[in-house]
């Protein structure tokens, strides 16, 4: 499969799950829903999309769950002239 050209993959060791940013959102999640009898499905779906809303309307809040400055490095290590990846 071709990439387009600004997608990079960065392979991760197996069974790293602290070098996986996207843990950082999960654990956000599981924090709010963990160990609690939800009544109903939209329940749940509710309180996920509260934790879930702060992350994708502020930009900065996202970033601060993904962004490491190890991965920032060797982002722009792979995508050198790529402005969008900041700190």
């Amino acid at each position: 499969m071709k990439l387009p050209a600004r997608i990079h993959l960065l392979p991760l060791p197996p069974c790293s799950p602290e070098l996986n940013p996207v843990e950082a959102i999960g654990d956000v999640i599981k924090d709010r829903i963990a160990n609690t009898l939800w009544e109903t499905w939209d329940a749940l779906e509710q309180a996920i999309g509260e934790e879930l809303r702060p992350i994708y309307e502020t930009a900065e809040r996202g970033r601060s769950l993904v962004s490491h400055h190890w991965l920032i490095d060797q982002l722009n290590a792979t995508a050198t002239g790529n402005s969008a990846i900041t700190d």
